[in-house]
C-alpha cells in the first residue's frame, strides 16, 4: 500500500488505499490514549475529509498511501497518562520502518496489512530554534521521533474535526473516533510549502483538488482573509502564499501555466509524455488560473 516509490500519477492511487489508511489512522489513535485529541492529521488523507465526495459535483479524491501526523510535543512531554508510546504502537501492530539498507527509522512507522502490503505512518512536528526544518528529534524518554516541518505547528490552531467510523485492523471491530485534521487554509499552506520544497506531482494534485472542490474561489479567499485578520501565524500565511505565487500563479514573468506547479499537476492527472496534449495544457491553464484568481481575491481582501 505504501512507498517504494510513491506513485507519480493519480492512476497509482485508489479508494482501497485510502480506506486502508483510514483503518490505520483509527488503529493509531488507540495507541495515544487520552492524548489522541492532540494529534493533527495532515498530508494526502486530509482531502477525504475537506472535500467529501458528492458526485458529480465533487469527485472522490485520488487517495493516499500513507498517514502523516503532527504531534504536539509539549502536551506529550507533560502527559503522564500513558505507557511507553513505542510500546503502545508495537502492541497495535506498528513497527519502525526499515529501509532497503536495514536502517530503522524512529519517525516513520509502518503497519503491515499483509505480507506484501503496509501503510506508512510519519510523525511530524513544527520546526523551531531547537529543531530546524528537516531535523529529526526523539521525543523525551521515547523510542519515537518526529521530523521537523516548517510551519507544521499551525495545525494545532487551524484544524477541523469530524467523527468517522472505520473497522480496526486485526478484526478489532468498528471504531468510532473523532479525528482532527488541517483545515482548508492550513492544508493549502502546508501543501504549497511541501511542493515548493520537493516538487512532487502528488502535492500539486492534492493542493489543486482542495482548492477546486472545498468551495468556490471567494470561499477559499475568505478563509485566508479571516486568518490574516486573526493575527495568528502570519509568517506561515505569507510563506504559503509566496509559494503559491512562485510555483503556480501568473505574474512571475512567465506564462503561469508553464510554471512547475501547473505542469506537475497535469502530469499527476495524465502522466508524462513527449507531446503537450490539449487535455494536459487545459489542466495546466486551469490550475494556474484558479490559483491566480484566489491570490487576487486575498490581496483585495487584505489591502
Amino acid at each position: 500500500m505504501a512507498l517504494a516509490p510513491k506513485p507519480k500519477t493519480a492512476a497509482g492511487y485508489s479508494l482501497e488505499h485510502a480506506d486502508a489508511c483510514e483503518q490505520v489512522l483509527v488503529t493509531l489513535l488507540g495507541a495515544f490514549g487520552g492524548l489522541k485529541s492532540t494529534l493533527r492529521l495532515v498530508g494526502g488523507l486530509v482531502p477525504r475529509y475537506l472535500t467529501p465526495q458528492m458526485p458529480p459535483d465533487v469527485p472522490p479524491h485520488f487517495g493516499t498511501s500513507d498517514v502523516d501526523i503532527v504531534l504536539n510535543l509539549q502536551v506529550i512531554a507533560e502527559g503522564n497518562g500513558y505507557a511507553s508510546l513505542a510500546q503502545q504502537l508495537k502492541d497495535r501492530g506498528f513497527e519502525p520502518f526499515e529501509d532497503d539498507n536495514g536502517w530503522k527509522s524512529a519517525w516513520r512507522w509502518m503497519r503491515k496489512l499483509s505480507e506484501k502490503e503496509y501503510v506508512l505512518v510519519e510523525f511530524l512536528r513544527g520546526a523551531d530554534a531547537q529543531c530546524r526544518a528537516f531535523d529529526i528529534k526523539l521525543l523525551d524518554g521515547e523510542a519515537v521521533s518526529a521530523l521537523a516541518i516548517e510551519h507544521a505547528e499551525i495545525v494545532h490552531d487551524w484544524f477541523d474535526s469530524r467523527e468517522i467510523k472505520a473497522p480496526l485492523l486485526d478484526e478489532g471491530g468498528i471504531s468510532i473516533e473523532v479525528i482532527r485534521y488541517a483545515d482548508v487554509v492550513a492544508f493549502i499552506i502546508l501543501k504549497a510549502l511541501a511542493f515548493d520544497s520537493r516538487g512532487e506531482p502528488k502535492d500539486a494534485g492534492d493542493l489543486l483538488h482542495v482548492m477546486r472542490y472545498a468551495g468556490p474561489p471567494d470561499y477559499i479567499a475568505a478563509k485566508f482573509i479571516d486568518k490574516f485578520l486573526s493575527g495568528q501565524h502570519r509568517p506561515a500565511l505569507l510563506a504559503g502564499l509566496d509559494a503559491l505565487q512562485k510555483k503556480f500563479a501568473e505574474g512571475s514573468g512567465v506564462e503561469g501555466y508553464e510554471l512547475t506547479g501547473p505542469v506537475k499537476y497535469a502530469q499527476f492527472l495524465f502522466g508524462r509524455g513527449e507531446e503537450q496534449t490539449d487535455e494536459r495544457v487545459a489542466a495546466q491553464r486551469y490550475a494556474s488560473g484558479l490559483v491566480t484568481h484566489v491570490l487576487e481575491l486575498i490581496r483585495e481582501g487584505t489591502a
